[in-house]
Formats: structure tokens, C-alpha cells, sequence
């Protein structure tokens, strides 16, 4: 018992006492006595009403009653100190017990955890201001774990994506969100993560979100390795940059393409033969390039008004559309002058053949609310080879064969001659 006696009072690394049911203090040890800056001797008697602040007592005594009344009892508390606000203990109450089994008493015993309990409750406080951070961002949050599976996703994804956080948890990123990735270099961004190559990158992407609609998202990513290698976690931060490439698309498309009837427009028209020209020249192909001018266009804006004059050139590019093969390009230069370029299978004859059908389709007249208005075109055609390669040269040689045509009464097709 002695010996048990000497290893309570010096060498057990906590404080212990035997508190009977009066609440006086049966036995103490040196680290008991120690916090109160006294000795075991003169804490023996005492009531812990004595040594203990009343908002303290109140706060422990409920626990002490549950093991008066057998109960084992573990519990974290802020314990009164001498000189400190309180030192954090894991308190452990066990019934002291008589021969007779009785409840006589509680054994106490507290192990300070106070640097442990100070360093959890930083580490939580952190916790909750990065977690309110990542719900409060404009941004989705998503955390990746080595193999690309969602481990966390912050509540901004219902909006971005269309899903409950839930509903992503433990899935395949590239799946559970549907991103569209023909080329490969979105999944190649991530394979760079996790093999070390980057620890950092961005990369767009388009997914559906769950109502249908057509998303674009830009990603920042980072990886966190391990100290003894290998990448443990993934972040990304994303983006919805929807409304900034859809303003980029429009602008693009009202950059290349006629406002009035939708068609190419002069660059588009240029950019798009200066392509065709170099891919004829390595495949020993042809470019045929059809001029078109509408006959008789300046009675309609004479007769009918500047407005029916526009629903006139709507008409003949719905027309010229509908005969247009679907690897042929149509365009509007302005005014009442369109082209047809024809870069797959061109050959004199099939050139020939689509001035036809656009001589036949714009000859039945235009119905508008103001009567019917008779239309035709003269056609110049250039083809390259055997003309020239450069596009403004090809267009400018189709213009002069279209006025060759004009000239030969209208309603004429001529090829431009070298």
C-alpha cells in the first residue's frame, strides 16, 4: 500500500483525490495539493465548497453526483488553478465503494491536456474559418483525393452544377460532373497534378449542368504532397465563366458573321478561303470561288422601300443556303453581293452546276406585303488552280467575271479566264 501511496503522491503523471459523498477530501496527491500551491496535509478534510470558486463547483458537481450514484464518469472541464483562468483536465470519476458495495465515495482522477486541448480548439476554429470561407466563396470548392475521387464540395456546387454536395461525394470527378474533355486536356491538366509535374495549374472546361444548359468553368488547381512523396489531396477552385465566353462568342460571331442575314461576312469569307487555298495546294485539289450579284435589286428598294429591300436579301440567303451543299460556304459582302466558296470536290463542272441551282432557286419572284418582287443573279466564277492563290486575288477575279456576266444580259454564269 506504501508503495502504491508513493507512486500517487510522486510519480503518476496526474492529479487524484478520494472525494467522499459530503464532498470532503479523503486523499490527495503531491500534484493535487501542487495546483492549489499547498500540501497534500493540509487539502486532507477539506470540503471542495472550500477550494473550489462556487461557479466551479456547480459546473463539476452534476458529475460528481453521477458517480455517487455508480456511474463511471469522463469528462473534459477548464479546472481553477492558482494563479491561471483555468488549465484544461480529462477528468475520470470512478464510485468508491465498502465492503458492502455501497457508494461511499468517488476516486478522481485529472490528466492535463491543456497545450492538446488549446492546440484542437485552434485547430477547430481554423477549421470552421477556411469551411466559412469555401461557403461563403463565389467560387466551387472541390477537394480531390489521389485518385481524382470528390472528397469534399462546397455548397456552391447546387448552383454551378445542379447537385447536392452529397450527391458528388466519392465520385469520379470527370464523371459525377459530365465535363465534356474530346481533346484529353482536361483529365492531362490533373495527370500533371498527380504525378508531380505541376503543384499548381488552370485549365477551362464545358459540363451540363443538371437542368440541360451548357456550363464553361475555368479551374484553378493545387496539390498537396506528402513529407515522404506522393500527391494525398487535390483543390480546385471553379470558376462559371459562362457569361464571359458567351460575350466572347458573340462578339466573334458579329465580328464574322452578316447582321442582316446571318451569313459570313467578307472576313469570315477570307479567312475561310485563305484556308481552303493552302489545304487545295497539299492536296492537289481546287477552290472554286461563285461571285453572286442580284439583278433588278435596286427597283426593289425603288418600288417596295429600303426595309422590303432587306427582306429580299433574307430570302435569298435562306434560298442559297437550302441549295448550298453542306460542305459549301456562303457569305454576304455587303449590299446585294454574295458568295458561295466550294472547297471539297470542285471541279469546273460541279462549279457550273451549283451556279445553275442558284440561277433556278432565285428566279421564282419574292413575295413581301407589298407585292411580288422579281429577282435574278449574274454569276462570276474563279477557281483556283489555274488562278491565283491568294484570296483577295480569287474574289477580286470572281467580282470581274460577274460583271462579264452583266454585261452578256444578266442572268449569265462566266468563269473568270487566267
Amino acid at each position: 500500500m506504501e508503495v502504491l501511496r508513493f507512486a500517487l503522491d510522486h510519480s503518476f503523471g496526474a492529479s487524484a483525490s478520494v472525494i467522499d459523498t459530503d464532498l470532503r477530501l479523503r486523499y490527495v496527491n503531491s500534484s493535487f495539493a501542487k495546483s492549489f500551491e499547498t500540501t497534500p496535509e493540509s487539502l486532507i478534510g477539506k470540503s471542495l465548497r472550500d477550494i473550489y470558486k462556487p461557479e466551479h463547483v456547480q459546473s463539476f458537481l452534476p458529475h460528481l453526483q453521477r458517480a455517487f450514484a455508480g456511474e463511471h464518469v469522463r469528462y473534459d472541464r477548464s479546472t481553477q488553478v492558482v494563479g491561471s483562468d483555468g488549465i484544461w483536465f480529462t477528468v475520470s470519476l470512478f464510485p468508491w465503494r465498502n465492503e458492502q458495495d455501497e457508494v461511499i465515495g468517488v476516486i478522481h482522477c485529472a490528466m492535463r491536456v491543456h497545450d492538446l486541448k488549446l492546440s484542437a480548439e485552434a485547430l477547430r476554429i481554423a477549421n470552421e474559418r477556411v469551411n466559412s470561407h469555401m461557403e461563403n466563396s463565389p467560387l466551387t470548392v472541390l477537394e480531390l483525393d489521389e485518385g481524382l475521387n470528390i472528397t469534399h464540395c462546397s455548397s456552391r456546387a447546387v448552383v454551378m452544377f445542379g447537385y447536392e454536395p452529397s450527391e458528388l461525394i466519392n465520385k469520379p470527378l470527370i464523371d459525377a460532373l459530365g465535363i465534356e474533355d474530346r481533346d484529353g486536356a482536361f483529365a492531362d491538366s490533373f495527370r500533371r497534378l498527380q504525378t508531380e509535374e505541376e503543384t499548381r495549374n488552370r485549365i477551362e472546361s464545358s459540363l451540363r449542368h443538371r437542368n440541360g444548359h451548357l456550363v464553361h468553368c475555368d479551374w484553378f488547381n493545387s496539390a498537396i504532397t506528402a513529407r515522404s512523396g506522393g500527391v494525398i489531396s487535390i483543390m480546385s477552385l471553379v470558376q462559371d465563366v459562362s457569361s464571359r465566353v458567351e460575350a466572347a462568342q458573340q462578339l466573334l460571331h458579329f465580328a464574322t458573321h452578316d447582321v442582316l442575314t446571318g451569313l459570313g461576312n467578307r472576313r469570315a469569307l477570307t479567312e475561310r478561303l485563305v484556308q481552303a487555298i493552302a489545304r487545295a495546294e497539299r492536296t492537289g485539289e481546287a477552290v472554286a470561288v461563285l461571285f453572286i450579284d442580284l439583278d433588278g435589286f435596286k427597283q426593289v428598294n425603288d418600288v417596295h422601300g429600303h426595309s422590303a429591300g432587306d427582306e429580299v436579301l433574307r430570302e435569298v440567303a435562306i434560298r442559297l443556303k437550302a441549295i448550298a451543299r453542306s460542305s459549301d460556304f456562303v457569305a454576304r459582302l455587303g449590299g446585294d453581293e454574295f458568295v458561295i466558296l466550294l472547297d471539297t470536290d470542285v471541279g469546273a463542272e460541279t462549279a457550273a452546276l451549283v451556279a445553275e441551282r442558284v440561277l433556278t432557286v432565285l428566279a421564282p419572284p419574292i413575295a413581301l406585303s407589298t407585292g411580288a418582287a422579281p429577282i435574278g443573279a449574274s454569276i462570276g466564277i474563279a477557281m483556283h488552280p489555274p488562278l491565283s492563290n491568294l484570296a483577295v486575288d480569287l474574289i477580286r477575279q470572281a467580282d470581274a467575271a460577274m460583271y462579264s456576266a452583266k454585261r452578256a444580259g444578266k442572268g449569265c454564269i462566266r468563269f473568270a479566264e487566267a
